[in-house]
């Protein structure tokens, strides 16, 4: 399930008192550790896992003038103590960030972040940041290397998942010049269990499993 995180940086003690959620607890911890002038962590989602670990991605954004850029920070609390897990390489052009999904879509026991990233001028490009330890890679812009996906919101991206849940593939629209010479339409991009994808097919996989559901990120 897919929370976004309220914003706050009070005590633990003042942030129970007030009746906040372990995740938002959570995720007030978190953003309490970006104290740098430079740097401010604008939005934060949150993820729980079995064993009540709570899982937080941050969007870290430049806070220097003329400096459009960011990046996202997966973070673990646990104990109410946050633990930077990894981050990814810093994003040119990148006024927000924003999310589809943010859950374990791999099965690995860390969440995956699904969602995209806005310009100044609010366009946006799709992104899938795979959990782990360490760099948090970029998936979608190396197997979708010279396809043109659509966030429009006739053909919003979707999630195909299989037995269990778990998700088996991305489905995305793709305009025209596709990369791989074919008309505009669904393209699919197989997910590994270590959340690598496969190239785009025009081929659904036999996921087992019926379309999920978008779910619209709530905040404040």
């Amino acid at each position: 399930m897919l929370i976004l995180a309220a914003a706050g940086c009070r005590g633990k003690q003042e942030n129970a008192a007030a009746g906040l959620s372990p995740e938002e607890q959570a995720a007030a911890a978190v953003r309490a550790r970006y104290t740098s002038s430079d740097q401010v962590a604008a939005s934060a989602w949150a993820w729980t896992a079995l064993d009540s670990t709570i899982f937080v991605m941050v969007d870290v954004q430049s806070t220097v003038e003329g400096v459009v850029q960011g990046r996202a920070d997966l973070w673990t609390v646990s104990g109410g103590e946050p633990t930077v897990l990894g981050r990814s390489a810093v994003m040119p052009s990148m006024a927000s960030l924003g999310s589809f999904w943010f859950e374990d879509l791999t099965g690995d026991g860390l969440p995956d972040f699904f969602g995209f990233v806005a310009d100044s001028s609010d366009t946006q490009y799709p992104v899938f940041l795979p959990g782990a330890h360490g760099a948090l890679v970029e998936e979608l812009e190396i197997a979708g290397s010279g396809f043109r996906f659509s966030l429009d919101e006739a053909t919003p991206p979707t999630i195909l998942r299989g037995q269990g849940g778990l998700a088996c593939a991305l489905q995305m629209w793709v305009g025209e010049p596709a990369a791989d010479s074919l008309p505009s339409g669904w393209r699919y991009l197989a997910l590994g269990r270590g959340g690598q994808l496969e190239r785009p097919s025009v081929t659904s996989p036999a996921c087992g499993g019926a379309p999920a559901d978008n779910q619209t990120p709530q905040g404040t």
